[in-house]
């Protein structure tokens, strides 16, 4: 929580140490008995009123009203005005004890401004404010005694048992009094100027972390951005609010609050949890719960409305939960900062904000050492930044490093798999592509010295980087193998995969077609080809690497001139749509008579899954006879 959240909240639930009324009109001047009384009546502003049989307030104070009254109370006190102040005059009031209330201020029984709105259109500023109002006309003359009533009502969320309440008041010229006013505007816009500057550089860091994330699809970048992005809306908030450059009511300013800050709880959560690999996952719902509860008691508690049970507990429930919340994230950052010892910064920096939220519960530090716990979360903004930068960086480069490395294997793997070309008696068209930068598929078309030729199709179980590295080891392996019948090929690829593949395995076809039209065929796993659009079944041995006595046999068929073999992988059959539908048999059936672009166009479209390899053969002797 930022330290504006814990301060609004201590001004609410803890009890108020403030100084007795006064009248701030230069020269020390004395004040009346000050006298409240509690309801609501417009005659007691007059200045001729009897208060008498009122309360005497202790020392300047007022009690507040019980939390199940209507909340109204009214004050009543004589003010001297000094001789010496000339000229037009005004009034300016510091609302009661830093305490959200909406007030109506009477200078001899005149109103002259009101802070807030009083019911029945209640509206309650979000923070308490010190305002200045113009004085008609002879409503008081320098050298007498004013008579000052105010009207006071207290929302349910602030009326506390045992809280006594003041207010200050000065007489001035109008144009002093105003003056004062924009100087205290002014200064509370640069107090915050650069609060508002380090946040909002934050944010924007945030966003460019997230895009460099996207850009990169690394997930540790994204959750990088997203915590550095979500994280300095609460603080954001707070900023502009004392600012002065948006002043939205009480009403309004708790639920704001928890729009603001419930994206920074959630994302600290999933990035502690994240980012070092933490497990306990009961914890971890913990921490949501109490965030939850913490979350929705603050709306309960704040909104407006009658006083209800519900409303009275969920201000102890909520504080109570962000206490849990609090201390489950503080204790984890402390493992992790003193025993895991990972991302020691990071788990320093995002651990200042929970201890100074639970620390600030305790009234004398809050108000002896509120310069400490300004610096507290400042450090913590400025080391997460300087840490998730730094990191990001790092993330970035290592990406950037292993995309070209990527990049140079897709390259090379290009020049292993090589488009399919057309050969004497053979029209043939392929299409190679893979899920990620590299594949797992693989096929090799062999012309033989008598005319026939071997074509060898498989897929390697899993993709990337691992999958690449065993296509091109079978590459090199089908290179180097003599003239073969298609069952002993597949033999001994699979002595060379076997105690290699780490649990992984690969489905190969192996097929040699002479120039009579005869064909013979291998299977090991399940990659059947399509006959003139019909899958041409035959038994199948084991996928290769899986255990070195493992026997293929090989089966045979005749091709008619201008018949076609469509050879596909598990990418086509496996397309998935957003449904989660497969493209499945049926399809790839019925457009297996389509040429190799079309039909890996078609598996692309519906949702490329994984690799996908077509390689399509039409039988064409009449041609070789016409050459």
């Amino acid at each position: 929580m930022r330290k504006r959240s814990a301060t609004l909240l201590l001004l609410i639930v803890s009890v108020c140490l403030a100084s007795p009324v006064s009248a701030q009109s230069g020269p020390a001047v004395s004040v009346s008995t000050v006298r409240y009384h509690f309801g609501d009546n417009p005659a007691w502003s007059s200045p001729s009123f009897d208060d008498t049989s009122w309360s005497s307030a202790q020392q300047g104070r007022w009690p507040e009203p019980a939390y199940r009254s209507d909340g109204w109370v009214w004050v009543r006190l004589r003010v001297p005005v000094r001789r010496d102040t000339a000229g037009p005059l005004g009034i300016r009031v510091v609302n009661p004890s830093n305490t959200l209330v909406a007030d109506e201020v009477f200078v001899n029984g005149t109103s002259v401004g009101t802070i807030g709105n009083l019911p029945p259109h209640e509206w309650v500023n979000c923070l308490p404010q010190t305002m200045a109002f113009d004085l008609p006309p002879g409503v008081v003359q320098p050298g007498t005694v004013a008579t000052i009533a105010l009207r006071l009502w207290y929302p349910p969320f602030v009326r506390r048992p045992n809280v006594l309440n003041t207010a200050t008041f000065g007489f001035d010229q109008r144009r002093t009094l105003h003056a004062e006013e924009d100087t205290a505007r002014v200064r509370a816009l640069l107090h915050n100027l650069p609060g508002l500057a380090l946040n909002s550089l934050i944010l924007l860091l945030g966003c460019a972390v997230l895009l460099l994330g996207r850009a990169s699809r690394s997930r540790t970048l994204l959750l990088y951005g997203a915590m550095l992005a979500t994280a300095p809306w609460i603080t954001l908030f707070f900023e502009l609010v004392e600012a002065r450059i948006v002043s939205p009511s009480a009403q309004e300013y708790f639920p704001l609050q928890v729009v603001s800050q419930l994206p920074a709880m959630i994302m600290s959560v999933v990035f502690i949890w994240s980012i070092n690999n933490l497990h306990d996952v009961w914890l971890k719902r913990l921490a949501f719960a109490a965030m939850w509860i913490f979350n929705i008691g603050m709306i309960v508690a704040f909104v407006p409305g009658r006083p209800s049970t519900i409303s009275t507990v969920a201000m102890p429930v909520s504080m109570a939960a962000l206490k849990v919340f609090n201390v489950i994230t503080l204790g984890v950052l402390l493992w992790v900062l003193f025993v895991l010892r990972r991302n020691r910064l990071i788990a320093f920096a995002m651990a200042l904000p929970p201890l100074g939220s639970l620390t600030v519960g305790f009234r004398v530090l809050y108000q002896q050492g509120q310069a400490a716990f300004d610096a507290a979360f400042f450090l913590a903004g400025l080391f997460l930044s300087i840490a998730l930068a730094r990191n990001a960086w790092k993330e970035w480069r290592t990406r950037d490093a292993l995309r070209a490395e990527f990049e140079a294997a897709r390259e090379v793997q290009q020049r292993l798999v090589t488009p399919a070309v057309d050969l004497p008696g053979f029209r043939i068209q392929s299409v190679y592509s893979p899920a990620t930068q590299v594949g797992g598929d693989f096929f090799r078309v062999i012309p033989e010295s008598d005319g026939s030729v071997l074509i060898v199709v498989g897929d390697v179980s899993g993709k990337g980087l691992r999958a690449a590295l065993t296509v091109s080891a079978l590459i090199g392996a089908l290179r180097t193998l003599p003239p073969l019948p298609p069952a002993r090929i597949l033999a001994a690829l699979n002595r060379a995969l076997v105690g290699h593949m780490q649990d992984g395995f690969v489905t190969c076809l192996a097929v040699r077609i002479h120039t009579n039209g005869t064909i013979i065929v291998s299977n090991a796993g399940h990659l059947a080809p399509y006959r003139n659009g019909e899958e041409y079944k035959c038994d199948s041995g084991l996928p290769l690497g899986v255990t070195a006595d493992a026997a293929y046999a090989e089966f045979s068929f005749t091709l008619a001139p201008g018949d076609t073999l469509t050879f596909v992988s598990d990418g086509v059959v496996e397309a998935r749509n957003a449904r989660g539908e497969l493209f499945g048999f049926d399809r790839t059936r019925e457009i297996s008579r389509q040429s190799a672009e079309a039909i890996a166009l078609a598996a692309q479209q519906y949702g490329q899954q994984d690799d996908i390899t077509v390689l399509t053969v039409a039988f064409a002797p009449a041609e070789v006879a016409h050459a």
